[in-house]
């Protein structure tokens, strides 16, 4: 059979061969134009279209999820930005690029955030003052003199009777907290503003007795309740408790790890209660789940539009996360979950703590959280 005769096979294109969407041909054209002067390998423009089609979408991901945070349809220069700024990897990578019309990280120096709070000039604690002033120190109130708030009324016009607690040895209240008491008169520890205005607050005490518009409560995939959390809210909610338990198990089913699931309190000042699926120290990923794990917590706050809502020291029970870093973690995923949101409904988030040793990590690790 003649030449003449045979079919012509279709032309594929080098970006066909390889299976990837940016075109290789370009690449190798602009490699020979760029390095005129040393040899291109067959698979140098293939690797370059792969890892540039890997990045494109990696960054359009999690612009994608910026858009949809902020309930907007189309992904634009902003939320590209906002995209770029919160992952490590991918600021570490563009961090000489300038997005046009992306805008900035909003952010205000903390020095720029004095005011006067009942005649007390209220300054960062690691501020220091030039001039004649700089041998005044500022008026510290001790914890044991600061009124006490009534608590919130519960159910059955009872009030629930709180004492104050004195922060731990070696602890004073941060300046920002020297003359105020919250959260049904729990004395704060330490306090932290973000540049959305929502406040951070570490303060020592019994979970269920905080005043907030909602609590989190580590659990199990099964809505497990003999945890130290659970065995509280058990006890404090009873039956009333125990049957929304019931029937979010029943309707739910059961939680994924990093899971989350919200149903009513009774019994206690909060009005809800989210139960959330924490990972263990040891899973796949352990730190990338925690963090999903407090974002789900806090999106679901936000669909009930709750203005509070009080964490536990999660991750550091049985989940064997160490203390410190399951604490740098959990900061860092509320502050980021802030920076995406151009608006929300929280204005507070306290964080419980009991023993000593967690206050001490967390008063900690908010005094070095940038805000």
């Amino acid at each position: 059979m003649s030449a003449r005769g045979a079919k012509k096979k279709k032309p594929m294109s080098k970006s066909a061969k390889a299976g990837v969407l940016f075109p290789v041909a370009r690449m190798r054209r602009y490699l020979k134009g760029m390095t005129h002067h040393f040899r291109i390998g067959a698979g140098a423009p293939v690797y370059m279209a792969a890892v540039i089609e890997y990045l494109t979408a990696e960054i359009l991901e999690l612009a994608g999820n910026a858009a949809r945070d902020n309930k907007k349809g189309r992904v634009t220069p902003r939320h590209i930005l906002l995209a770029v700024a919160n992952d490590e990897e991918l600021k570490q990578l563009l961090k000489h690029v300038t997005i046009a019309s992306g805008g900035v990280l909003p952010w205000i120096h903390h020095e720029l955030l004095h005011r006067k709070r009942g005649g007390i000039q209220m300054k960062p604690t690691t501020a220091t003052t030039d001039g004649p002033s700089a041998s005044k120190k500022p008026k510290v109130i001790p914890a044991a003199s600061l009124p006490a708030v009534p608590a919130t009324p519960i159910k059955g016009g009872k009030a629930a009777k709180l004492k104050a607690v004195k922060p731990p040895k070696g602890f004073k209240p941060s300046a920002d907290a020297v003359a105020a008491t919250s959260a049904g008169g729990f004395t704060i520890l330490s306090e932290k503003k973000l540049f959305l205005g929502q406040k951070m607050t570490v303060i020592q005490g019994d979970l269920v007795k905080i005043a907030a518009d909602s609590i989190v409560h580590p659990t199990s995939s099964n809505f497990y309740m003999g945890g130290e959390v659970g065995q509280a809210l058990d006890k404090a909610g009873g039956k009333d408790f125990r049957k929304e338990i019931d029937d979010l198990s029943k309707t739910h089913g059961n939680l994924d790890t990093a899971g989350a699931a919200i149903c009513p309190g009774h019994n206690f000042p909060a009005k809800f209660v989210i139960h959330c699926n924490g990972p263990t120290w040891k899973a796949n990923d352990a730190m990338q789940l925690l963090d999903k794990t407090v974002k789900n917590c806090l999106a679901l706050a936000e669909e009930k539009n709750l203005s509070s809502i009080a964490f536990p020291s999660i991750g550091s029970g049985r989940a064997g996360f160490p203390k410190q870093t399951a604490a740098q973690i959990i900061l860092r995923s509320i502050s980021n979950y802030f920076v995406t949101c151009m608006t929300s409904s929280l204005k507070q988030v306290y964080f419980v703590l009991y023993d000593t040793e967690s206050v001490a990590v967390y008063t900690s690790e908010l005094g070095k959280l940038d805000s």
